[in-house]
Parts: structure tokens; C-alpha cells; sequence
């Protein structure tokens, strides 16, 4: 019968890799709630003068939108290599 080693370093890498992911989720929060709270194209189109654009700034509502969800997305994968790794690890028997 083998011995269940446990595998540190792969162990710390995988914690380590989970919470890049989590801390790139976390920076594309922060960023998305700044800019859509701030003086960013919400308050541009909220702004009573008339020199704003509202096409461009809509577009570029949307685009950060995209840009915010793929980063978040890639984030979210990142975190779920980690554990991955993490799991892969602890040398269970996978049953």
C-alpha cells in the first residue's frame, strides 16, 4: 500500500495561482465599479451639456463592458487552475 505524499511545493503553487485569479477578479471589480460610478461614461451621460457624444460614449459603455466580463472571466479560470492544481496535489485517490 503507498503512502499518501503530499506534494508542498505543487501545493503552494496552486494557492498561489488561486489567488492571482482571485486578486485579478477582485482589481476587475474595483475597476469596473470606479469607472461606472465615477465621472466615466454614466456620468457623462447623465451630464446636462450638450458636447457629449452619447453614440461614442455608448459604444464605449459597451466595450468596457466586454473588456470587464472577458477579464473577469479570465480571472475566475485562473482561480479555478489553482484549485485545480491544489487538488491536484493533495495525491487523493480521485474517488
Amino acid at each position: 500500500m503507498a503512502a499518501n505524499r503530499d506534494d508542498t511545493p505543487a501545493k503552494w503553487l496552486g494557492l498561489s495561482v488561486f489567488l492571482l485569479g482571485v486578486g485579478l477578479m477582485v482589481l476587475v471589480f474595483t475597476l469596473a465599479y470606479r469607472d461606472l460610478t465615477g465621472a466615466g461614461v454614466l456620468g457623462q451621460l447623465a451630464s446636462p451639456t450638450t458636447t457629449v457624444n452619447a453614440e461614442g460614449a455608448i459604444r464605449a459603455l459597451v466595450v468596457k463592458g466586454v473588456l470587464f466580463f472577458v477579464l473577469a472571466y479570465l480571472g475566475s479560470a485562473v482561480a479555478g487552475r489553482g484549485i485545480g492544481l491544489y487538488a491536484a496535489s493533495r495525491g487523493g485517490n480521485g474517488g
